[in-house]
């Protein structure tokens, strides 16, 4: 396993085959040969686990003594090692060939013939037929019930790598070794199969396996690819790069890039798997422009394109910039997100653009903003490692964030001691040190009460908020009454618990915050994370490895969608649209006067439509008529419009209510850059050619603004494509912590950090060293957090709280995710209630029955899933299936500073539902058919 050197370690000096070498003390062999460039045979190592020393393949002779197994073995001072030699040779053949004579020898058969470890290392020793007969009684099993992992035990060379992968990089701890010598086998769980055993379908397994007993049904169906392109996922915000193989044109199957920097060569399901949407047959193939019926009609991209030119132009004509908004996406590059806001700054001449970071982390943007001069995270993912307490508010991110979540279990496993606030009982929460779980809606007045202790029991840094804070002198006076029995009873819990784990947090040497959108969702978001801010700056928790302050980002590009300026208040780098020198650079470089108007927020877009002052709107891939709160008053925006531009891959409910429909292109099909949850900068890659009829979505975007008249400058001139290379360079050119990123750099470095300062900054893992933060002042600003109560609180009629949240098999709306073979699996396939049985015995309702869901806004029917993982008196659903309509339930409260919504607070009642009531359900591959 690779790791980091320890700084303060002895260098040896030693001889591989006759090279003098140094490395630190404690370096494995196998680590400090392949430093130089040398190789040698292996079947069980991975640079993703501890050394395992099972195989034997990868012995070296040592001067003096007998060869050891160079994968686990320290090098030791003035040692000689022999990587090859007549010996080595004879030794691995021996090994090989009692390996071989378990295994199958039809490597014409085998998918993975040309790639199979075990036959590399046959033909490196010039073994061709064993001379033992295989001693098996009994045909190995065969499992091919999962839909995305294939079992073929005759194959397994019993190396246990799927197993170690199981434990040491996933930490799910499901699959095992059973049995001895012959007769040994893969077993997952109580050997009932992997779904049955709770197996979370990441892949690793099949990606560790060195022959092909674990196998992928891609490989199996199409063969070895012509070509792999290395890509960033787009699915959750971690980033995880990933190595597309593509043949005939078409993906065959995508693997961890062992490289990643971001996943250390670990998937998700989603990002391992979920793919088969960009080759779905209900993708979007041609503009559609609606009917006077209500339907839809085919048109050519010329006819669409001139619709909408001639349309945004009367708009702009007759209502001013004030007439049109358009809303971004953070499931598009950066540079497609930087075209959209400069076409409604320079095209339409309005501040009115948004993108979705407005209803998930704005809130989080705008306090780290506030309080230390910068709207992202302060610390990188690989800091778990070196955190002692971690603390995680409102967040679930082995569900939504999985590779990340992962690591945090490796962490917590090896000694970090982890702090988790969330009313629900996470798979997190079970391997806590302490759990608080808090009411939806009382995150401020529990991080109030942690506060209040930290200061009180003078668990805090003096000496570093003396140094590098402003504000602790009121922050603590207004702390005073805010003691854990206040806040307990508002969070339904234990005081005891609030100070147990206010002094856990304190006790931290390196101890980190990271929260997700159960904080910024949750009523009076920017206060939650002021808090938790607050928490950090006292106890001198900032500008160190380990510590710090971290948003886990929701979508793929949602940090890079705000970075670039896809906001109303800002350009990019955060920089305000009132900012006299941010305003200069932009009119140099654009040649028009940057509008100076008060652009709409996205839930101040849907007031002005029902207002009448609002006409038009250039949706680009959100779907907010499903993802967004109250969705009868989203809805009702959309159809007041006098017209209505929507974008996308698939049909979905926003589309349904436009009046143009431009089919756009999958990340697959597209380059650009994303940036993920810890300011990572990484590369994606057109790995496809775009689906017949579709078009690149920058380019559409370009493509409009060409024909009203503007020149963006991106691109070589009219009806050529953009350059997306030279919109980084537009972009860096007016962003000064991104000034020294571009696409060369990019391919050398693999990825850039930002702030990246100029072209040889090398990027920033931890922003704010040393606690010096980037306000003017270099200041951190401690805020004083007021706790009030969310939106609504439940009652009589509503007695339940409904939060609402993601789950591991699906993203977002599941636009993408419920077109791929990830829908096959049992736990995918429908949403249902999470109801406590307790409450499920109070409305009467059993596991699996159909039940009503109402609020004040709207009802929705599900199924009942009975379960112990909420808690009593707090219901969750997700929403990603649009036929359940769960934002329909969601009210219209939103944080007192940013406008993001409380999707996690919406008071409910259940009630059961007749069988002569039950829903029609419809296919999602039919949406396009009902739109027509």
């Amino acid at each position: 396993m690779i790791t980091k050197a320890d700084p303060l370690a002895q260098t040896l000096t030693f001889k591989i085959d006759g090279k003098a070498v140094q490395a630190p003390a404690g370096t494995t062999i196998l680590t400090a040969l392949r430093s130089i460039g040398k190789e040698v045979p292996t079947l069980c190592y991975s640079d993703r686990m501890q050394p395992y020393g099972a195989c034997r393949t990868c012995l070296v002779e040592v001067e003096g003594r007998k060869p050891v197994a160079s994968c686990h073995t320290p090098v030791a001072a003035d040692a000689s090692y022999k990587t090859h030699s007549p010996l080595l040779t004879r030794l691995r053949k021996n090994i090989t060939e009692l390996i071989a004579s378990d295994h199958p020898l039809e490597c014409l058969d085998c998918t993975a013939n040309g790639r199979c470890d075990l036959q590399s290392l046959a033909q490196e020793v010039g073994l061709r037929t064993p001379r033992y007969e295989n001693a098996r009684t009994h045909n190995p099993p065969k499992d091919d019930s999962h839909p995305f992992i294939k079992l073929e035990m005759a194959k397994c060379i019993g190396c246990g790598k799927c197993a170690r992968a199981c434990d040491e990089v996933q930490g799910s701890f499901i699959l095992g070794m059973s049995g001895r010598g012959y007769d040994v086998k893969v077993i997952a769980g109580n050997d009932t199969g992997f779904e049955k055993a709770d197996c979370v379908s990441c892949g690793q397994c099949v990606f560790e396996c060195p022959v092909a007993a674990l196998e992928e049904p891609g490989t199996r169906l199409f063969g070895l690819p012509d070509t792999t392109v290395i890509t960033t996922c787009s699915y959750c915000g971690v980033g995880c790069s990933l190595n597309v193989n593509v043949k005939d044109g078409s993906v065959v199957n995508i693997e961890p890039n062992p490289q990643g920097s971001a996943n250390l060569g670990h998937t998700c399901v989603k990002g391992r798997f979920a793919h088969q949407f960009a080759h779905s047959k209900d993708r979007l193939h041609t503009p559609l422009i609606k009917k006077p019926d209500g339907g839809f009609r085919e048109a050519s991209w010329d006819e669409a394109l001139d619709l909408i030119a001639t349309k945004f132009n009367e708009i702009k004509k007759k209502y001013g910039p004030a007439g049109f908004a358009a809303i971004s996406s953070s499931r598009c590059t950066n540079e497609e997100n930087y075209l959209m806001q400069k076409f409604a700054r320079v095209v339409m001449g309005t501040n009115s653009i948004d993108n979705c970071s407005r209803v998930c982390h704005s809130p989080s943007a705008y306090a780290l903003g506030q309080a230390l001069g910068t709207g992202a995270g302060t610390n990188s993912f690989q800091d778990v490692a070196e955190s002692d307490v971690i603390m995680i508010v409102g967040a679930n991110p082995t569900e939504a964030h999985p590779v990340f979540g992962a690591r945090i279990k490796q962490a917590v496993l090896k000694g970090c001691k982890l702090i988790i606030l969330d009313p629900r009982n996470t798979e997190l929460a079970k391997l806590s040190d302490l759990h608080i779980p808090l009411r939806p809606g009382s995150n401020v007045a529990v991080i109030n009460a942690m506060q209040h202790v930290l200061v009180k029991e003078n668990l805090i840094d003096p000496d570093f908020i003396a140094k590098h804070t402003e504000g602790f002198t009121q922050l603590k006076a207004e702390l005073e009454p805010c003691t854990p029995e206040w806040a307990a009873e508002i969070a339904a819990v234990d005081p005891d618990l609030i100070r147990r784990a206010a002094r856990l947090y304190a006790s931290g040497k390196a101890a980190q915050v990271l929260w997700g959108l159960g904080v910024t969702e949750a009523g009076h978001g920017s206060n939650a994370v002021f808090g938790m801010i607050n928490m950090a700056v006292m106890t001198g928790n900032i500008g160190r490895p380990g510590t710090g302050t971290n948003p886990i980002r929701g979508q793929n590009n949602v940090q890079g969608a705000s970075d670039v300026g896809a906001l109303p208040n800002v350009f990019s780098d955060y920089r305000s649209v009132t900012d006299p020198e941010a305003r200069a650079d932009h009119r140099r470089v654009w040649g028009i006067e940057p509008p100076s108007d008060k652009g709409l927020r996205i839930p101040d877009m849907f007031d002005a439509a029902h207002h009448g002052t609002l006409k038009a709107m250039y949706i680009l891939a959100e779907d907010v008529a499903q993802s967004d709160p109250n969705t009868t008053h989203v809805v009702g925006a959309l159809e007041s419009l006098e017209f209505l531009v929507v974008q996308e891959i698939f049909m979905n409910e926003t589309a349904k209510l436009a009046d143009v429909i431009l089919p756009g292109t999958t990340f697959l099909e597209k380059e650009g850059t994303f940036v993920n949850s810890d300011r990572r900068i990484q590369r994606v890659r057109q790995a496809i050619d775009p689906r017949p009829g579709t078009r690149i979505d920058g380019d559409i975007i370009n493509t409009i603004a060409r024909r009203m008249g503007v020149d963006l400058g991106v691109d070589a001139g009219p009806g050529t494509p953009i350059d997306p290379s030279k919109i980084m360079d537009e972009l860096a050119h007016l962003t000064p912590k991104w000034a020294g990123v571009s696409y060369e750099r990019l391919e050398k470095m693999g990825f850039i950090q930002w702030p990246c300062y100029d072209k040889d900054h090398p990027g920033t893992e931890i922003v704010h060293l040393g606690g010096e933060t980037l306000r003017p002042n270099h200041l951190a600003k401690l805020t004083i957090t007021p706790w009030q109560e969310p939106g609504e609180l439940p009652d009589k009629e509503y007695p339940f709280m409904l939060t609402t949240g993601r789950m591991l098999f699906h993203y977002n709306v599941g636009t993408m995710t419920r077109r791929t073979d990830v829908s096959k699996l049992d736990k995918a396939k429908e949403e249902t209630l999470r109801i406590h049985p307790s409450d499920a015995r109070k409305v009467g309702v059993v596991n699996g029955e159909l039940v009503n869901v109402t609020s004040r806004r709207g009802s929705v029917q599900v199924k009942a899933q009975v379960t112990k993982a909420t808690n009593p008196g707090t219901l969750f659903m997700t929403f990603h299936f649009p036929e359940s309509r769960t934002n329909l339930l969601v009210g219209s409260a939103v944080d007192e500073f940013t406008g993001c919504p409380e999707y996690k607070i919406s008071a409910v009642r259940v009630e059961k539902v007749t069988a002569a009531a039950r829903p029609e359900t419809r296919d999602p591959a039919d949406e396009v058919q009902h739109a027509k």
